[in-house]
């Protein structure tokens, strides 16, 4: 226990420092953990390759993907405490799996290096540096926990033990009460999202950009922009009205239907195949986003409303 109370007390601390003093800067500094650093380029390709697979954040990216690199960085301090290595031929193998995936989903090495702006090369380079990484923390973490061992009749033991009333009652239904602030989204902001749309549909009509390659590099979607913007084959009842109701009137694969508002945002499609009463269709989703200046607006606006009401000011019924 006493190594990784050690680990545990490794320092760290965030700061935000210019990776140089001259005003060209080429990249920053946003942790410190130890004598290691976390970059803003690291920060960013973490969230982009997030983004790609579809993982969801919980927060500002910008706060929760430090926090999970600073832990990533204990981890691998202690590994070299340990001495703990991954073999290359294990990383090699995984940054061809990888490689060979990205690829299939995309469409070609070619758009797939147009989709992370570097070349292959570089691509595996860092995917290498990432799998490696990971596979050394996966064995910390076997290494932190190998000598514990618990059944699940010494946790029940356990809980058994516990004096009643120490025990939270957890009922199984609530009723609440809940304020919500939803920012308007500006008209300038949706005028733009309609424009690139268009400009897109404009671009496959005139068979200068395939629609698939411009899904993988634009679309919100990223569930179906890893296919190309595919959905597969769905019956009009799993598609909601307003997408369906267009969709299933289109009968030129080479064309691009007009812009489609949903409650998802804005979509435009293209007509795969059509199969008795389903469809398979390609579709690029854009959607408005409000500004970081109303979204902090509102959040000041709701802290406010808090305060009154723990004051005793108001009451929720008063502000709903």
């Amino acid at each position: 226990m006493r190594k990784v109370t050690d680990w545990l007390l490794f320092f760290f601390m965030a700061v935000s420092l210019p990776a140089f003093s001259d005003d060209n800067v080429i990249d920053e500094v946003v942790w410190i953990i130890g004598d290691e650093a976390i970059y803003k380029s690291e920060v960013e390709e973490q969230y982009r390759q997030m983004q790609y697979d579809g993982q969801r954040i919980d927060g500002d990216p910008y706060c929760v993907i430090p926090e999970q690199l600073a832990v990533q960085k204990l981890f691998l301090h202690q590994a070299k405490l340990d001495t703990i290595t991954v073999p290359d031929a294990t990383v090699f193998q995984q940054v061809e799996a990888r490689i060979n995936y990205l690829i299939a989903n995309i469409g070609s090495k070619e758009k797939m290096e147009e989709y992370f702006k570097k070349p292959v090369t570089e691509i595996r380079e860092e995917l290498a540096n990432v799998i490696r990484d990971q596979g050394t923390v996966q064995e910390v973490q076997r290494n932190l926990v190998k000598d514990v061992k618990t059944t699940p009749a010494e946790v029940r033991k356990f809980y058994n033990q516990l004096p009643a009333d120490s025990i939270p009652y957890i009922p199984m239904q609530v009723e609440v009460q809940i304020i919500t602030l939803n920012p308007k989204v500006p008209q300038q902001e949706i005028d733009n999202v309609k424009a690139r749309l268009r400009d897109f549909s404009e671009q496959v009509n005139k068979g200068e950009r395939d629609f698939s390659t411009l899904a993988v590099l634009y679309s919100e979607d990223r569930g179906s922009a890893m296919m190309g913007g595919e959905m597969g084959f769905v019956s009009k009842s799993n598609l909601v009205p307003e997408f369906a109701n267009v969709a299933f009137n289109l009968n030129d694969p080479k064309k691009v239907s007009k812009i489609v508002e949903t409650e998802y945002g804005y979509h435009i499609i293209q007509l795969i195949e059509k199969r008795g009463d389903r469809i398979n269709v390609r579709h690029i989703l854009l959607r408005p986003h409000v500004s970081e200046k109303d979204i902090s607006d509102a959040l000041i606006r709701l802290d406010s409303l808090r305060v009154d009401l723990i004051d005793k000011k108001i009451s929720f019924d008063e502000i709903t």
